[in-house]
C-alpha cells in the first residue's frame, strides 16, 4: 500500500486507534468481560494499599507482582473511585499507546507503508484487545519495551556513521544527540517492572548487542559510548528490583509451580521445552492458548491468510539476518516466547505477550515485501494492496468483535471466573431502593466476596453479608424484607432451602443467579434456647439436634468483627477427653487477606454435622482469632462469664 500525501498516513492512524479504541473500550464495564476475577481484584486491594500509602518496588501479595502497573492503575482508582472501569481502562490506554509504538516502531525499520498495516493489525487482532480489556498488568509489558526498542533504532540511526571518504579519529561517531540512548535503557529498565514476562528482555538485549558485536563490529564500536550508557542506565533501573527478588528468593512462588520445563531442562531432560517449543511455533496459525481465561481455547493468533504471511516473514527474517534490522525482528520473536517456552500450558499468551511490538510487523512485511519479486507481481501489488490491506482489516476487526463479545464471555469457564453471578446480583441491588441489607452466598466470603461486591456496586449504601453455603450456614440480613442471593450453580444447604420456602420466601432463578426474598423475620424456634454473648461480637440464641440427626445452632451478630474468627467444635468423651474436633468459617488466606464480612443484627443459622457424634457425650463451643495461632496459643472469645467455649449436652 503506498501513501503518497504527507497527511494520509496520520488519518489513516487517527481512524486506526479509533478502531482499536472502540474494541478496548465498548462494554469494558462488565459487558465483556462478564464480571471481574479475583486476580483483577487482587490488584485493586494492591492499589488501595498504595493509596494508603504501601509502597515497594514488589508486591509479594496475589503470587507476587512487579510493582510499575500498579502506580498507573492506583492513580486512575484515586481519579474515578473503586471501580471496574477504573481499573481497566489503564490496560485499555497501554493497548492503544502500543500500536502507536508499533507503528513508530515499524516506520523506523520498514518505512511507513509497512507500519500502518503492522499498527493496523495490531489495533484490531484479538490477542492484544483481549489484554487492554483486563485490569491485569501484563499489557504494560509491550508497552513500555516496545519504547526502548523505538529509542534504540532512533540512536542507532541518530548516531550515523561517517563516510567512507572522511577520516575520523578511530572511535569517533557523527553524534546528534545521547538522549535516544539514555531514554531507550530507562524503558528497557522500566520494562522490567511491569510483568514477570519481561525477564525475557535483559535475554534479548545481550543476545542483540553480542549480535551486533560479532557481525557488524565497526557500526558498533563508532556507538560505544552510547551502547554503554544503554546498558548502564538499564542496569540501574533494573537493579532495585533485581536486588529485591535476589534477597528475598520466596517472594516468587509462583515461579515454582509453572517452571516444570525448565527444572526438566536443568536436569538434561529436553523432551518438555521442545515440546513446548513446536506449541509455541504452531499458536500463529494452527493451535492458539488451551485456556479459556487467556482467551478463546486454542484459536490461533492468525486466519490462514496472515498466518502464511507470518510464518513467510519468519523465513524473510532468516534469510536476511545479517542485516540488523531483520535479525532483530528475528532475535526479539525468539526471545519474547521464551517464559511460555519454560513453563507449563504452552502456548500461553500471556507469557508470550512480549512478542506484540514486533508481531504483526513480520506479515506486514510480507506483504509489502511481494512487489520487490518482479515488475507485475509490483504493478499488481500497487493496485491491489490497499484492497488486500483493507480486507484484512475489516475481517480481523469483526472477528475480534465476535470472540470478544460473544464467543468469550459465555464460554467455557469464563462466567465462573469472572463472577458474572455477582455482577447479575449488584444489577439487582441497585434496582431494588426498597432494601436495607442482604446476604450473598459465594466461594470466598471472607477474602474476595466483599471486594469483589464493592467493585462491580453502584450503591455501595446498602449492607451486605457474605457466607459459604457449603459449610452448612446461611445468613438472614436483620431487615425487612430480608433478601438472600446465591449463584445458580451454588446450591443452599437443602436444609435451609426447605426452611426459607417453608418461612414463605419469594424464590426467584434470574439468570445466573437466584434470589429469595422474605417479607417478615422468621420466627425460629429452638428446643434449647440460650444467651451466651462471645466477646461483643457474637452471641448464641440456642440449639437443637434436627430430625436428620444434624445440629442446628442459631447466632445473632452484635458487632462487626475486627479480626478474623474461626468456630470450633469439639466432641468430648464421658471424662472430657477429645475425641475429635472441627472447624467452620474461613481462616485468613496465606497471605493474611480476610474481610469483615457480618454485619450487626444478623441471624448467623447453623445446619452441621459434628465429629465422631456416637462416641460423644457432649461437644466444646467457641470461637477463636486464627491469627493469634502461631506460634500460639490461639486466643478464644471469651463469654460473659470469661469461659473460653460453652458445653452443649447430647441430645
Amino acid at each position: 500500500m503506498n501513501f503518497t500525501s504527507k497527511r494520509q498516513p496520520v488519518w489513516i492512524m487517527t481512524f486506526l486507534l479509533l478502531a482499536g479504541a472502540a474494541l478496548r473500550l465498548v462494554g469494558l464495564n462488565n459487558l465483556s468481560p462478564p464480571g471481574i476475577t479475583h486476580d483483577e481484584v487482587a490488584n485493586w486491594l494492591i492499589d488501595r494499599s498504595i493509596l494508603a500509602g504501601e509502597h515497594a518496588i514488589y508486591f509479594t501479595r496475589a503470587y507476587g507482582h512487579e510493582a510499575g502497573f500498579h502506580y498507573l492503575q492506583s492513580g486512575f482508582v484515586a481519579l474515578l473511585g473503586d471501580n471496574v472501569l477504573a481499573l481497566r481502562l489503564p490496560a485499555a490506554f497501554c493497548g492503544l499507546l502500543g500500536v502507536a509504538v508499533t507503528f513508530a516502531l515499524a516506520r523506523k525499520l520498514f518505512g511507513r507503508n509497512v507500519a500502518l498495516t503492522a499498527a493496523g493489525l495490531l489495533a484490531v487482532l484479538f490477542w492484544p484487545v483481549f489484554y487492554g480489556r483486563l485490569a491485569l498488568r501484563a499489557i504494560s509489558l509491550p508497552l513500555v519495551a516496545g519504547l526502548s526498542a523505538y529509542f534504540w533504532w532512533k540512536a542507532w540511526d541518530d548516531n550515523v556513521t561517517p563516510p567512507d571518504n572522511v577520516t575520523l579519529s578511530p572511535g569517533h561517531l557523527v553524534t546528534r544527540s545521547f538522549a535516544p540512548f539514555t531514554l531507550s535503557g530507562i524503558f528497557a529498565g522500566l520494562s522490567l517492572h511491569t510483568y514477570m514476562a519481561a525477564r525475557a528482555v535483559p535475554i534479548f538485549y545481550g543476545l542483540w548487542l553480542a549480535y551486533l558485536a560479532i557481525f557488524h563490529w565497526r557500526a558498533f564500536k563508532q556507538r560505544w559510548r552510547g551502547i554503554v550508557l544503554f546498558v548502564l542506565l538499564f542496569a540501574a533501573v533494573a537493579a532495585p528490583l533485581v536486588i529485591y527478588l535476589q534477597t528475598n528468593p520466596g517472594a516468587e512462588f509462583r515461579l515454582s509451580e509453572v517452571d516444570a520445563p525448565l527444572q526438566a531442562l536443568r536436569a538434561g531432560d529436553f523432551q518438555p521445552v521442545l515440546s513446548n517449543g513446536l506449541k509455541l511455533l504452531g499458536m500463529f496459525g494452527f493451535i492458539g492458548d488451551p485456556l479459556w481465561r487467556e482467551g478463546v481455547p486454542s484459536a490461533p493468533v492468525f486466519e490462514p491468510v496472515v498466518a502464511l504471511l507470518f510464518y513467510a516473514g519468519v523465513l524473510l527474517c532468516l534469510w536476511r539476518w545479517r542485516q540488523p534490522r531483520y535479525a532483530f525482528l528475528l532475535l526479539w520473536l525468539g526471545t519474547a516466547v521464551t517464559p511460555s517456552l519454560v513453563t507449563i500450558n504452552a502456548p500461553s499468551h500471556i507469557r508470550s505477550i512480549l512478542i506484540l511490538p514486533v508481531l504483526t510487523v513480520v506479515p506486514a512485511l510480507v506483504m509489502h515485501s511481494l512487489g520487490q519479486l518482479s515488475t507485475v507481481i509490483h504493478d499488481l501489488s500497487t493496485r491491489s494492496s490497499k484492497i488486500l490491506v483493507l480486507t484484512l482489516l475489516l475481517f480481523y476487526a469483526a472477528r475480534t468483535s465476535v470472540l470478544i463479545f460473544q464467543t468469550w464471555p459465555n464460554g467455557g469457564d469464563v462466567p465462573f471466573v469472572w463472577q458474572a453471578a455477582f455482577t447479575e446480583m449488584t444489577d439487582y441491588l441497585d434496582g431494588r431502593s426498597d432494601l436495607n441489607a442482604a446476604s450473598i452466598a459465594g466461594w470466598s466470603p471472607s477474602t474476595m466476596d466483599g471486594p469483589t461486591m464493592t467493585l462491580l456496586r453502584q450503591n455501595d449504601g446498602l449492607p451486605l453479608s457474605h457466607f459459604d453455603p457449603q459449610e452448612g450456614t446461611l445468613i438472614l440480613p436483620d431487615a425487612e424484607p430480608a433478601v438472600v442471593l446465591r449463584p445458580s450453580d451454588l446450591p443452599l444447604d437443602p436444609f435451609w432451602e426447605a426452611k426459607l420456602q417453608g418461612w414463605g420466601a419469594d424464590v426467584e432463578a434470574s439468570g445466573r443467579f437466584t434470589s429469595y426474598t422474605l417479607p417478615d423475620q422468621p420466627s425460629i424456634q429452638l428446643a434449647n434456647t440460650m444467651d451466651v454473648q462471645f466477646g461483643e461480637e457474637l452471641k448464641l440464641l440456642g440449639y437443637e439436634w434436627a430430625e436428620d440427626g444434624e445440629l442446628l445452632l442459631v447466632w445473632r451478630v452484635t458487632a462487626v468483627t475486627p479480626a478474623p474468627r474461626q468456630q470450633f467444635i469439639h466432641s468430648l468423651a464421658a471424662d472430657g477427653s477429645q475425641l475429635a474436633e472441627t472447624y467452620r468459617f474461613d481462616a485468613p488466606d496465606p497471605q493474611g487477606l480476610w474481610f469483615p464480612h457480618w454485619q450487626p443484627g444478623d441471624l448467623i443459622l447453623q445446619h452441621l454435622s459434628p465429629p465422631a457424634l456416637d462416641e460423644a457425650t457432649q461437644l466444646r463451643l467457641g470461637w477463636f482469632d486464627p491469627t493469634t495461632c502461631t506460634p500460639g496459643p490461639c486466643q478464644n472469645l471469651r463469654t460473659g462469664d470469661s469461659a473460653e467455649f460453652v458445653l452443649l449436652p447430647m441430645k
